[in-house]
């Protein structure tokens, strides 16, 4: 063999082992970088979703500690609709502290179509001076409950409405009130 073919015989065997160190060696490594490139960047981006994720879990329970107190008052503003007995002790505690004697009788929660809410309708009958109706009127108004007088109707006492055993304790020109009350109630439960 001639020296010319030695170097050409060399030259061919050099340059297919850099092709197939190119194709089997480098080509695979250059491959498994890339892999693993896309790989790191997918879980880069998932940690970047769970810290956010996190800061939104934490921003969460600081909100909520600071409204909780607001949800606590926002359901005490609803009767309890199987016993609406707080309610019937609020209206008779403003009555006293008015000075107005009242008679009350409940209706059924009912939930009637427009409303969002149960609600349960109150017939309050009240005598004492005028005054101290309005006045009575406003500490109802005012209180804890979200409630909404539907009907009311305020007489004067006449001398022939003191006649009866019920209103001898009061004079003339002292004031009979009877009020249609709706207050709003907790969902009733289903038996």
């Amino acid at each position: 063999m001639t020296l010319k073919n030695r170097v050409k015989l060399s030259l061919a065997i050099f340059v297919t082992l850099s092709i197939f160190m190119i194709v089997f060696l480098i080509y695979p490594l250059f491959k498994d970088i890339k892999e693993n490139a896309a790989e790191l960047s997918l879980k880069k981006q998932g940690s970047l979703y769970l810290d956010t994720k996190l800061e939104n879990i934490e921003e969460f329970r600081r909100g909520y500690k600071e409204i909780k107190a607001n949800l606590e008052k926002g359901e005490n503003l609803f009767v309890n609709s199987e016993a609406p007995v707080d309610f019937i002790g609020f209206l008779e505690d403003i009555s006293e502290d008015s000075n107005v004697s009242i008679k009350i009788s409940p209706s059924e929660p009912t939930k009637k179509t427009g409303d969002s809410w149960y609600s349960i309708i109150f017939q309050v009958n009240a005598v004492s001076s005028f005054p101290n109706l309005l006045r009575f009127i406003e500490k109802m108004e005012s209180g804890p409950y979200l409630i909404q007088i539907e009907s009311i109707n305020i007489t004067r006492l006449a001398l022939e409405n003191l006649k009866s055993k019920e209103l001898q304790a009061y004079s003339v020109g002292d004031a009979s009130a009877s009020f249609s009350i709706k207050a709003f109630a907790n969902q009733v439960s289903k038996l």
